[in-house]
C-alpha cells in the first residue's frame, strides 16, 4: 500500500509524515528536469519510535546520442550493383531510448534497391523493417517483422519481392527497433545492396 508521497525541495531535501513502525520500501518515481530516475529501491526499518532514518538518492544527468555512418561509391556507372555499409549504429546515451531506428534515404536519382543485409546487435531482441515508395504517400509499410537482433538475415527488397507496381520503387526504409537499452550497438554492420538505373549517365 502507498502510505505516503513526498517531494524534495530546492535542496534535494523530502521527509516523511509520520510512519507506524514496520517494513517500507522507496523508490524514485520522477526525477528533476534533466536528469534520470534513481532505479534502486530502499528498504526502510523502522524498528522504535522516534526513529529517524537518512537516505540519500542521486540521479545521473541524462545524455542522449547517437551517430551512424554510410558509405559507399562516389561513382558508378549504369547497371552497376552498388553496396552502402553503416556503422557506429549504436545507443550512446547513459539510459534506455524508447524509440530507436535507423533509417536509410535512398538515391533514387540513380539507383534502385535490391536487398539488405541486417547486421547484428549485441541485445537480444525482436524489430521490424519498414518502407515508403515513390507511390505510398508518405505511409510505411511493413516489409520484414519479427527479426531477431542476434541473427544476421539477407531480405530481398527488389520491386518484385515487395509486389510494387511497374513504375513504383523504395525511397527510403527504416530498421525500428523500439526500446533498447543504454550502449545497445551492432557487432556484425548492415549492408544494404542497390542496382544503378540503366538510364543513368
Amino acid at each position: 500500500n502507498l502510505v505516503d508521497t513526498i517531494r524534495s525541495d530546492s535542496r534535494g531535501l523530502a521527509v516523511s509524515k509520520q510512519l507506524p513502525l514496520s517494513r517500507y520500501t522507496i523508490r524514485e518515481v520522477k526525477s528533476p528536469d534533466h536528469y534520470g530516475v534513481n532505479e534502486e529501491v530502499l528498504t526502510a526499518y523502522l524498528e522504535y519510535e522516534g526513529q529517524i532514518l537518512r537516505f540519500e538518492v542521486t540521479n545521473k544527468s541524462l545524455s542522449t546520442g547517437v551517430s551512424i555512418s554510410k558509405t559507399g561509391p562516389k561513382e558508378v556507372v549504369s547497371g552497376q550493383p552498388v553496396r552502402y555499409t553503416f556503422s557506429g549504429i549504436a545507443n550512446t546515451s547513459n539510459v534506455r531510448l524508447d524509440s530507436f531506428y535507423w533509417r536509410d534515404t535512398l538515391p533514387t536519382d540513380a539507383v534502385r534497391l535490391d536487398k539488405i543485409i541486417t547486421g547484428t546487435y549485441n541485445v537480444p531482441g525482436n524489430y521490424k523493417v519498414v518502407y515508403q515508395t515513390n507511390l505510398s504517400g508518405g505511409t510505411w509499410r511493413t516489409m520484414y517483422d519479427n527479426l531477431s537482433t542476434m541473427q544476421n538475415y539477407t531480405l530481398d527488397a527488389s520491386p518484385a519481392a515487395l509486389g510494387l507496381a511497374s513504375n513504383e520503387y523504395v525511397t527510403q526504409f527504416m530498421v525500428s527497433f523500439g526500446v533498447v537499452p543504454s550502449n545497445f550497438r551492432q557487432v556484425e554492420a548492415p549492408r544494404v545492396y542497390c542496382n544503378v538505373v540503366s538510364w543513368l549517365t
